[in-house]
């Protein structure tokens, strides 16, 4: 009939229909994996959560094929290599969903339209196909904004989440992120810290030197206060853990390196879905570790604290708009600024965290 395939083409087919079938019991392990280093969906902030070896692919050497089977698989690589962003997008999008539902019944998050507004809502974008959801919370709760990006294609997969707080508490913003392609498994979290600590001039030691200064005492106030409510040795430890499992990327440079937080966790993976599955789990975490300190952390008490808090917010907010400008430029052209714009948010808006 003229739905049936030449007969030719059947092994192929059949090859490739394996190829797929392998492809699921992977995700469904690395799905296992994930939920283990989520502790059955209740992070563990007090202990490193990779402990889980990574899962490893079958040795393709033991799999027996056929020579037309062989021959099909030789045609087919590149597509079935260029399958691990499409099948990690739903992965990724999944979680941050999770994530983000979690956030938006502890701090009673209402939806924004801006993405809708700015042509984000619902998109297409190189070869993928991307949301865009966008969160507030007004008064004690805080959240100035709340951006959740999935991008899903043949050839990466994006999930992004940005929690951006108001300036009535000295929470640090939370900015998580993974891109997956056929090359790698790249994962990006920093806690951004509320004022200036000077974190870029810390010596090999771990120390930051002798005082030289009056500002030297200043930032010091800065990093002992992040160390007290924030950066412990437990998150300390998770954040070295997943460090240690991946390759650095370069270093950071100018202002991007000025606002990151001391514990910014910038790495490479393979691509595999063990990776996957292990940045989704770490993504999950950070988004658990920053709705504790949300809900534990005490309001800063009004006047210059809050002024001053709010005006570095708004030059980091600037700063950060940049950066993704120049981070979505590169993957998708001219159509990156707008996503950057839409997934930065209105630079002119009033914190609504701030209102009562």
């Amino acid at each position: 009939g003229g739905g049936s395939l030449p007969p030719t083409s059947k092994p192929c087919a059949e090859a490739l229909e394996r190829g797929s079938m392998l492809r699921s019991v992977l995700l469904v392990a690395a799905a296992a994996e994930a939920a283990a280093f989520l502790g059955g969906g209740t992070p563990a902030l007090h202990t490193p959560v990779l402990k889980t070896p990574m899962l490893q692919r079958p040795n393709k050497a033991a799999v027996s094929l056929s020579p037309r089977a062989k021959h099909c698989n030789r045609l087919s690589a590149s597509p079935i290599t260029m399958q691990l962003a499409s099948s990690a997008g739903p992965t990724l999008a999944a979680s941050q969903s999770a994530a983000v539902d979690k956030i938006k019944a502890s701090r009673s998050m209402e939806a924004k339209g801006y993405p809708d507004e700015m042509g984000f809502g619902s998109f297409t974008i190189g070869d993928g196909q991307g949301t865009l959801q966008a969160y507030e919370a007004p008064g004690a709760n805080n959240v100035a904004w709340c951006s959740s990006l999935n991008i899903a294609g043949p050839s990466k997969a994006i999930s992004s989440l940005t929690m951006w707080c108001g300036p009535i508490a000295e929470v640090p913003h939370l900015c998580a992120r993974t891109v997956v392609t056929d090359n790698s498994v790249d994962l990006f979290i920093d806690f951004r810290p509320r004022a200036y600590g000077a974190y870029e001039t810390v010596q090999p030691d771990g120390g930051y030197g002798e005082p030289a200064t009056r500002e030297w005492f200043t930032h010091k106030a800065v990093r002992d206060t992040n160390t007290e409510l924030f950066f412990t040795p437990p998150v300390v430890d998770w954040a070295a853990a997943i460090r240690a499992k991946g390759t650095p990327k370069p270093p950071a440079t100018g202002d991007d390196l000025l606002y990151r937080g001391p514990l910014a966790i910038d790495v490479s993976f393979p691509a595999d879905d063990a990776s996957v599955a292990m940045c989704a789990a770490a993504c999950a975490e950070a988004a658990a570790m920053w709705d504790g300190w949300m809900a534990t952390t005490p309001p800063l008490p009004a006047g210059m604290k809050v002024t001053s808090t709010y005006a570095y917010d708004t030059k980091m907010r600037a700063q950060m708009f940049g950066v993704l400008v120049g981070f979505y430029t590169a993957l998708f052209g001219d159509q990156g600024r707008s996503l950057a714009a839409a997934d930065a948010g209105p630079l002119d808006e009033a914190y609504v965290g701030g209102a009562s």
